[in-house]
This record gives C-alpha cells, structure tokens and sequence, in this order.
C-alpha cells in the first residue's frame, strides 16, 4: 500500500509544477500595446513579479518535504505559509494589473481568490502526511 502513495504523490506534484504564480498570469492579461505598459511603475512592477514565480515553484516541493522530514507537526506552519505566500502573489498581481493599465480586482473580488487558493493548499497540504511511512512495532 506505501508503495502505491509515493507515486500517486510524485504524480501530484509533476502536476501542480506547471501552474503560474498569479502575478505571472497577470502579466499575460496585459496589452502590450498599451502605453500604460511602457511605463516605469508598470516595468517595476513586472521585474518584481519574479519572486512570486520563484516563490510558486519552491513551495511545491518544500512543503511536503518538510512535512515528510518533520512529521506532521509541521502541517500546520507550512500551510500558513503557503497561504501566505499566495496572498503576497494575489495581491502583486493585482497591483501589477492596476501599474499596467488592466482591470484590477476589488477587494472582495481578491479576497475569494485568496481564499480559493487557501482551501487548494489545505487540500494539497494533506496529501503529503498521507505518505509518510508507518512505524511498526518489533
């Protein structure tokens, strides 16, 4: 049964690895065209939106690699930081779409796109505590 949970796991991942920061995603939405993407705060803007991306990618596997290596103690600190990290990407992309001339979200607005992402992380969150081996008794 252990051996079926490691694969289904890598799989997951392989599969999340391909989804965009949102503020990479923002970024795509603009109109090149359009002078308020020559901009300097709009230029600003989008050479910050790196670390998100960096960000995104990191907490794929770092996640369940600290909850795997610590156990399940540590569940509850990284989904926070998942979770936090993912507000920071929500609210950047929505500053990089007001900068760059696109439609900006209200708060309500972007406060169910954070709230979307948090329940993903806790649905992803608990696929790794899954995996982790079983200690038997001698």
């Amino acid at each position: 049964m252990y051996f079926t949970k490691i694969p289904m796991l890598l799989v997951t991942a392989l599969f999340l690895a391909g989804c965009a920061s949102q503020s990479s995603k923002a970024i795509g939405k603009l109109d090149s065209g359009s002078t308020a993407f020559s901009s300097e705060q709009c230029e600003n803007a989008r050479q910050n939106a790196w670390f998100h991306e960096e960000a995104q990618k990191n907490k794929l596997w770092a996640g369940p690699s600290v909850i795997l290596l610590a156990g399940p103690i540590a569940v509850i600190p990284v989904l926070a930081t998942n979770i936090g990290l993912s507000s920071a990407d929500h609210i950047q992309a929505n500053d990089i779409t007001r900068q760059c001339g696109g439609q900006p979200l209200n708060q309500t607005e972007l406060n169910q796109n954070i709230a979307i992402d948090a329940a993903v992380s806790v649905a992803v969150g608990g696929i790794a505590p899954t995996v982790t081996p079983k200690v038997t008794a001698p």
